[in-house]
């Protein structure tokens, strides 16, 4: 068996997953939606400040990679490794982590569903 995508160098996960643009598409506003209430439904114990829609497919009418990419915000006082397991059990893949952001008090996690938009 290989390497866990965790462990993979960003060189390994480029040869693995490489990147594609596409034409912007007014269908990834819907899969965002579509993602916005999956991690509110099981995140709905946890205290998350607000859940964006953020990168390339974000923008209209620029081409982008065809994956949605999402990122929750979470108070400072919530510990990150937590809501990162929690969002890894299900199903998301957890590209980059902001430990904290002094000037709105916050931490970031920016997280990729594996599902094209």
């Amino acid at each position: 068996m290989g390497k866990d995508l965790s462990e993979m160098t960003l060189e390994e996960l480029w040869e693995l997953f490489p990147i594609f643009l596409a034409a912007h598409d007014d269908r990834w506003k819907d899969s965002f939606n579509e993602i916005e209430q999956t991690l509110t439904g099981f995140l709905a114990d946890q205290p998350v400040v607000r859940i964006s829609h953020i990168g390339s497919t974000a923008i209209q009418e620029i081409w982008a990679k065809n994956i949605v990419d999402v990122m929750v915000e979470i108070p400072q006082n919530v510990y990150m490794k937590n809501m990162a397991q929690i969002l890894e059990q299900n199903g998301f893949t957890i590209i980059g982590r902001v430990i904290y952001d002094t000037f709105f008090d916050r931490q970031h996690i920016q997280i990729q569903s594996g599902v094209r938009g």
